[in-house]
C-alpha cells in the first residue's frame, strides 16, 4: 500500500534480467528469517542534512521497515570525497551485507568498490555513478538525457531561445552533475542555436554560500546573463538569493535540481518558476529495495512495479542500470503535493 509522504517525513524527523517481461512486488514483512541477524544494507550520501537526502533517508528507512533489514544512511555534513573513502572503509571493516554510493570522486571510491566485492559485500551506486568502477548496478533517478533536455527547455522557456546562459555546480568530480552538464550541453547544441552557455562554475563542498558568490560574479561578468542553472541541490538556494538579492527576479531565471522544500519559498516570492528532479523518497526506497532483492534473488525483471512507488521501474542490463523513471518538474501547480 502506498505510504503517506507527509506521515512518513514526520516519523522520521521526530525520532532478471527477464526480458519483455514485468512484475508487482508487494512488500516484505519486518521479520527475519529464522531467527538470524537482519542483512545490513548501507548508503552513502554526498552529503546530510540536505532535505533532498534526508528524503533519501526517509525512503530507505520506510523499505527496511518493510523488508526486515537494518538501514544505515552514513555520510559527512560537507560533500567531500575524501569523507566518502573514509566512510567506505569504516562500512567494509563493519561487514554491512550491501553498500551504495552517491558518489562524488569515482577515482578515489573505485579502489574502494573492488574492496567491498573482495570482502563479499554487494558494492552498487545510487544517485551519482561511477561507470568506470566494478559497482554491480547503478540505482538510478532519472536518464541523464532526460534531466538535461527538461532543464534546458524549462529554462528556455522563461528566456526564450535568444539568451546567455550559465551554470552553476557542486563538486567538480561528482559524475551525476558532469552528466547533466553535458547533456544540457548537448541540447543547446541540437535545439537552441541562439542560447549561449556563457559560463559554467563549480563551487567547494556544494557550497550555497559558495554557489551565492559564483552567481554574483557571473551576474557582474555577464552584464546580459538572463538565465542560470543549479547543477546540484544544495547550490540551488545560492542562486536564487543572488537574483533576488540583486533586484533581478523575472530578469534573470533562476532553475536547478533541487527539492521542493528547497524551492518553495523562491516559487512563491517569483525569483523561481519550477526546479527538475524525482521522487527522492522513491529513490531511497528503491536503493534499498533493490540491494535486498539483488542478494535474495539475484537478478531484476526487465519492467516492474513495487507496492511503494507509483513508477514503473525499468532494468537496462546493457547498462547495469536500475532506472526509477523520467524527471519530474515541480512548480507552483505541484509544489505543496510535496513535503521533501
Amino acid at each position: 500500500m502506498k505510504r503517506n509522504l507527509a506521515i512518513l517525513v514526520s516519523a522520521v524527523l521526530s525520532v532478471s534480467m527477464l526480458a519483455g517481461s514485468s512484475a508487482v512486488y508487494a512488500e516484505g514483512t519486518p521479520e527475519t528469517e529464522n531467527g538470524t541477524e537482519k542483512m545490513k544494507i548501507a548508503f552513502i550520501p554526498q552529503l546530510i542534512g540536505i532535505p533532498y537526502f534526508t528524503a533519501m533517508e526517509i525512503g530507505g528507512n520506510a523499505a527496511a521497515e518493510d523488508l526486515g533489514v537494518e538501514y544505515l544512511n552514513v555520510g559527512s555534513p560537507t560533500a567531500n570525497a575524501v569523507e566518502q573513502v573514509k566512510i567506505m572503509d569504516s562500512l567494509i571493516r563493519q561487514g554491512v551485507d550491501a553498500v551504495s554510493i552517491s558518489v562524488l570522486d569515482t577515482e578515489s571510491i573505485n579502489p574502494y568498490i573492488d574492496q567491498a566485492k573482495e570482502a563479499g559485500i554487494l558494492a552498487y551506486t545510487s544517485d551519482s555513478d561511477a561507470p568506470n568502477s566494478n559497482r554491480e548496478f547503478f540505482v538510478c533517478q532519472a536518464m541523464s538525457d532526460d534531466m538535461g533536455r527538461t532543464l534546458i527547455d524549462e529554462l528556455v522557456k522563461q528566456t526564450g531561445e535568444e539568451a546567455q546562459i550559465g551554470f552553476v555546480s557542486g563538486e567538480s568530480t561528482a559524475s551525476n552533475l558532469n552528466a547533466w552538464i553535458d547533456a544540457m550541453k548537448e541540447r543547446v547544441d541540437e535545439k537552441y542555436p541562439n542560447i549561449e552557455i556563457v559560463d559554467v562554475r563549480y563551487t567547494t563542498d556544494g557550497s550555497t554560500e559558495d554557489a551565492l558568490k559564483q552567481t554574483q560574479e557571473m551576474m557582474i561578468k555577464f552584464p546580459e546573463l538572463r538565465g542560470v542553472v543549479g547543477v546540484a541541490t544544495s547550490v540551488v538556494p545560492g542562486l536564487a538569493q543572488a537574483v533576488q538579492q540583486a533586484g533581478k527576479a523575472g530578469e534573470i531565471s533562476v532553475i536547478g535540481v533541487a527539492s521542493p522544500n528547497v524551492v518553495r519559498p523562491y516559487i512563491e516570492a517569483g525569483v523561481m518558476k519550477c526546479s527538475v528532479l524525482w521522487n527522492a523518497v522513491d529513490l531511497g526506497y528503491l536503493t534499498v529495495w533493490a540491494a535486498h532483492h539483488w542478494i535474495t534473488e539475484g537478478s531484476f525483471e526487465a519492467e516492474f512495479k513495487l507496492d511503494a512507488i507509483d513508477n514503473t521501474i525499468q532494468w537496462i542490463e546493457d547498462e547495469r542500470t536500475l532506472l526509477l523513471g523520467d524527471p519530474l518538474v515541480i512548480d507552483a501547480d505541484n509544489v505543496d503535493d510535496f513535503d521533501f
